[in-house]
Parts: C-alpha cells; sequence; structure tokens
C-alpha cells in the first residue's frame, strides 16, 4: 500500500527511519524482519491496528467502517512517527461506506482530515523524495468524492 518512486527511494526512506531508532534487524530466531515489523518498532507500533498491519485488513475488513476508521488513524499515527505518506486505500473505503450509510458528514471529514495530512506531508523538507500519491488514482478519488459529499451535506443538513 506504500507508494514510493523507486528502489532507490525505498532504500533512502528505510535509512532515514532506521537511523531515527537503530531497530534490531534480525528476529530473534536469527530470520530478518519484515519492513512492517520494522516500521512497528520504530514507530512504537503507531501503525498497527490490533497488532496487524492495516494492509491485512484491506481485503478482510474494506466493508467494516469502524476497521476503516482505525486504519485510517494508524496510517495517520505512522506518517507522523515514520514519515510514510499515509495509504489512500482506507480513506476511499471509509468514504464509500460512509456515503452509502448516507453519512455525509463523516465522508467529509475523512476526506478532507487525509487531504489535509498529505498536503501537510509534502510540505515538509525532504518529503518531495516520495512519490506523490496525489497524482495517484486513489487520492484523486477521495478528493473527488470530498467535492460531491459536501454538495450532498449542504443538501442533506
Amino acid at each position: 500500500m506504500r507508494m514510493f518512486c523507486d528502489l532507490q527511494h525505498v532504500d533512502i526512506w528505510m535509512s532515514l527511519l532506521l537511523k531515527k531508532a537503530n531497530p534490531l534487524l534480525k528476529k530473534t530466531n536469527g530470520g530478518a524482519k519484515t519492513s512492517g515489523e520494522l516500521i512497528a518498532e520504530v514507530t512504537g507500533g503507531t501503525n498497527l491496528v490490533e497488532d496487524k498491519q492495516t494492509w491485512e485488513y484491506a481485503e478482510s475488513h474494506k466493508d467494516d467502517i469502524e476497521y476503516m476508521k482505525r486504519c485510517c488513524d494508524a496510517e495517520l499515527r505512522a506518517m507522523m512517527t515514520a514519515g510514510i505518506v499515509a495509504a489512500p486505500f482506507y480513506f476511499e473505503r471509509v468514504a464509500i461506506l460512509s456515503r452509502k450509510q448516507k453519512n455525509y458528514h463523516q465522508e467529509v471529514e475523512y476526506s478532507e482530515r487525509y487531504i489535509q495530512a498529505v498536503e501537510g506531508f509534502y510540505r515538509m523538507p525532504g518529503h518531495e523524495r516520495y512519490a506523490d500519491v496525489r497524482k495517484g488514482p486513489r487520492y484523486k478519488a477521495v478528493l473527488k468524492r470530498l467535492l460531491k459529499a459536501k454538495e450532498l451535506l449542504a443538501a442533506n443538513p
């Protein structure tokens, strides 16, 4: 779910992240830790929902708005602590599920939170090195949904 321009950018990002906390790269059994395990360790688990990576819920809980909202929160926490842009998938799912429930206020709230957080992320020095999710289809979908949700909210106060 994470977006990077290429492997060089992944290496740069991982190097910066690991310098923050110097975690052990190997598990106690000698195997290498996954990037998700390293991020969880460095961020104190802020990127987790019930001790699992957010992507582990992407398919199994995509229609559960409460889990998707928790994934949104975890993505934003990880963005702040690890310097990783939040994945738009969860915010798009909350927008879709909110619209189905005719909860336009919630759709606007989560869409705006995501857009503001991402805009703030790319204004920070050094973050121009990462792939710009604003150019991707999911970000654009969230933006488009926000505009429509505002219309629906105005028409259905």
